[in-house]
């Protein structure tokens, strides 16, 4: 995984936790959160993970994976979970989809040329997981079409979606205190109305 990949990957949480400190949240509140199947999350990370390392696992078919095991976790969390919370995960959920139907339609992460060349990556490369858009592309408009100078990067209206959802729900779990009781009802001062 490249530099930048890594810095895209680390941003969107890391920003939610300076969102949420500047919206007087604390890390404490991440473990009011109800996580379960974890272990869909560990099994996504090592597919992907393998896929830059296996030459054999470099097949497409594989991000699919990855998206359907994200898409299974968020699945099975997104009902306990309060609505602001739900909210952010379906932000990251419509990303997901967006980004899986991209790859299924194409069999790759299709990208646009013109975006690619505006951030210095050569236009026209196929990889493992990306090929460039042409008129024959179908969804073309939910690849990689947002050229982000800074990183030399090209991201997905779906990567958008994820980040940001990412940023909103780390943010707003941090605001949320476990142990946080119901406020007792105050009496009504001057005697009964």
């Amino acid at each position: 995984m490249s530099v930048q990949g890594l810095i895209l990957l680390i941003a969107p949480p890391a920003l939610g936790v300076l969102v949420g400190y500047l919206c007087g949240g604390r890390l404490a509140g991440l473990r009011g959160i109800r996580l379960s199947a974890l272990w869909l999350l560990w099994l996504a990370a090592a597919v992907q993970a393998a896929q830059y390392y296996v030459t054999p696992l470099r097949h497409p078919a594989l991000l699919i994976l990855v998206f359907g095991l994200v898409l299974c976790w968020l699945a099975v969390n997104l009902a306990a979970w309060p609505r602001a919370l739900r909210l952010a995960g379906i932000a990251i959920t419509a990303g997901a989809l967006a980004n899986g139907l991209a790859i299924a339609a194409n069999g790759r992460m299709p990208y646009e040329p013109a975006a690619a060349e505006a951030v210095g990556l050569r236009p026209g490369l196929t990889t493992p997981k990306n090929a460039p858009a042409h008129d024959a592309t179908r969804l073309a408009f939910l690849g990689d079409t947002i050229p982000v100078a800074l990183l030399n990067k090209v991201v997905s209206p779906g990567d958008v979606l994820i980040g940001a959802g990412t940023v909103a729900l780390t943010a707003l779990a941090m605001r949320r205190r476990r142990d946080r009781p119901d406020p007792e009802p105050q009496p009504v001062k001057g005697g009964e109305p």
